[in-house]
């Protein structure tokens, strides 16, 4: 989002100012410095005069222009300065009215300005400082007219303006605004020339090229779009067909949620909303507006964070609050009407990508872990292992067992919602193996013990479990759900040569945990528990002549920021 920063003096100069920052009531200055060798001639000229170059100092028209030659020699130097007559200094100022009529002028552009919709959203923010507006406008003025004692201190064009990404079209309506006001300024002030009116608009004129950033209104999206008035149409109202408001009304999924809202206020806050993205609008510092621009807020009622405006929001149809799905449904609410306007395709992505954002905001508070922006899938590998599962030695106790330790990350999405694992192993009979994992909050699981094998304790003893074979290039993953469970490893397979998953046909190479006699009953354990952390993956071998290695893990870790067992 631009920023629009008043606080040194902005806006009609911190927003479309008048004059450039150059001495009030000027001409045309032609210097002429003459040596033995060389001669040189430079003109400075305001902008909306029109004045040709010369050496001569005593013919110029329309201007009273001061002009000084300088003659320096190696022993002395002379300066004559020569003043022409024409219009008397300040005449403008007068044909204005004074400073009081200046004041008229710009109270009555300004006002013209903030009814505009094309443009005013540059200006209808709570931290436009619209006193410092003014009186630096009205010193703009009178320093371009020649009022006696007034000096413009204020800002710069080109860095007042720095940022706003004004465009073209932006300036040409605050052009045509100011236009106007000077057109009715005209009619209670006769003593103001068409003349007089062109030197001020010529000045304006002037300073485009220090004014708009955005020459073809493309740099945008708040400008690609059609700015405010096509915002304003593209949101809409009940009744105005195609629009996103009225798709709403139409939507019977949601529109028991908006029966009593105020339209034409919730059009003014979406269409601020999206003029915030990236252009001048600033939701929640709307201001007393002229009417009727911005209908329905004021700086007593400013739009709502979309937290506080979705609070508590039910359905009359069944007084349920905003889920996933009705999330869902206004998204296709707004595809609908981005299709209608002819919105492109990389437009309503960025629009669409905005409105997701603020999906937790919306729905509710049970529904919040549904949006995207509040969950997220930590997976951490580790390849190439190495690990020796030791031949013949567990006997249920943690010291028996390779261990390999995975750190998650902290991150503030911190919840548990799923977990799943896989392993890449080479080890010959299966039925020897038993796998465990221990989340940080030293819960275990046993993802597979002993298969084939109906142990009574969890100690390694008995004999002797399911043949099959692993092999790193078939990986096993756990995972609740899994069409098979652990205990079936190698179920399907005929003799100690095959391989699980190679040659029983099983793919995916999916199993859903099988504890046995050991801890856990499945990765539903670890619902809730903090992921960030070590966790620990520990194997081991019950029975002698089938060591194994542990080539490769990955625990895939599904991460909720809100507490899903509140």
């Amino acid at each position: 989002m631009h920023k629009f920063d008043l606080r040194s003096s902005l806006a009609l100069v911190g927003g479309f100012g008048l004059l450039v920052a150059c001495p009030p009531g000027g001409g045309t200055t032609t210097e002429t410095d003459t040596d033995t060798s060389s001669s040189e001639t430079s003109t400075t000229e305001l902008p909306g005069t029109s004045v040709a170059p010369t050496t001569d100092p005593t013919t110029t028209t329309g201007t009273t222009v001061p002009t000084t030659t300088e003659t320096t020699t190696a022993a002395t130097t002379t300066t004559t300065t020569t003043t022409t007559t024409g219009e008397p200094d300040g005449a403008l100022c007068v044909a204005l009215g004074g400073q009081d009529g200046i004041a008229a002028l710009v109270a009555a552009a300004v006002q013209g300005v903030l009814l505009d919709d094309k443009i005013n959203a540059y200006f209808l923010n709570s931290d436009v400082d619209g006193g410092n507006l003014g009186t630096c406008l009205e010193k703009q003025l009178g320093a371009l007219a020649g009022c006696d004692g007034v000096e413009y201190d204020c800002q710069d064009m080109q860095a007042a303006h720095a940022g706003l990404g004004i465009s073209a079209l932006d300036f040409a309506d605050f052009a045509a605004d100011f236009a106007v006001a000077l057109d009715t300024h005209q009619a209670s002030h006769p003593e103001l020339g068409d003349d007089d009116k062109d030197t001020i608009l010529s000045a304006l004129a002037a300073m485009e090229a220090d004014i708009v950033e955005d020459p073809d209104g493309d740099q945008t999206l708040y400008q690609r779009l059609g700015r405010k008035p096509a915002l304003r149409a593209l949101v809409g109202v009940s009744g105005e067909a195609g629009s996103f408001l009225d798709n709403v009304a139409l939507d019977p999924a949601i529109n028991g949620f908006f029966g009593a809202a105020d339209h034409a206020r919730l059009n003014t806050c979406l269409t601020r909303q999206l003029g915030g993205i990236d252009g001048p609008s600033k939701y929640g510092l709307e201001v007393d507006a002229p009417a009727p621009a911005d209908p329905g807020v004021a700086a007593a009622n400013p739009c709502k964070s979309m937290a506080e405006a979705h609070e508590g929001l039910t359905d009359a149809k069944d007084m349920g609050g905003i889920d996933i799905m009705d999330f869902g449904a206004l998204l296709g609410d707004l595809v609908a009407a981005m299709n209608t306007f002819m919105v492109p395709q990389p437009d309503q992505d960025v629009l669409l990508g905005v409105l997701g954002s603020m999906c937790e905001d919306i729905v509710m508070l049970s529904a919040k872990n549904d949006c995207p922006t509040a969950q997220k899938l930590e997976v951490v590998e580790a390849t190439a292992i190495g690990g020796m599962v030791i031949d013949e030695i567990y006997d249920g106790s943690f010291a028996t067992m390779w261990c390999h330790e995975i750190e998650v990350p902290d991150d503030p999405i911190n919840f548990v919602r799923g977990v799943e694992l896989k392993l890449g192993i080479n080890h010959n009979w299966v039925g020897d193996l038993t796998v465990k994992l221990i989340s940080p909050e030293d819960k275990v699981l046993t993802l597979v013990s002993r298969p084939g094998l109906l142990e009574m304790n969890d100690d390694g003893g008995g004999c002797c479990g399911d043949s099959a074979n692993l092999s790193k290039d078939f990986p096993l993953t756990f995972k609740d759900g899994a069409l098979h469970a652990a205990e079936d490893l190698g179920k399907a397979l005929a003799n100690t040569n095959q391989v699980v998953c190679k040659d029983d046909g099983i793919n995916p190479c999916e199993w859903a945990p099988s504890p046995g006699s050991g801890p856990g009953m499945s990765f539903a354990d670890f619902f809730g528990d903090t992921a960030t952390g070590t966790w620990r993956l520990c194997v081991a071998d019950s029975n002698i002549n089938d060591a194994g290695l542990v080539d490769s893990i990955a625990l895939a870790v599904q991460r909720v920021k809100y507490d899903p067992m509140p």
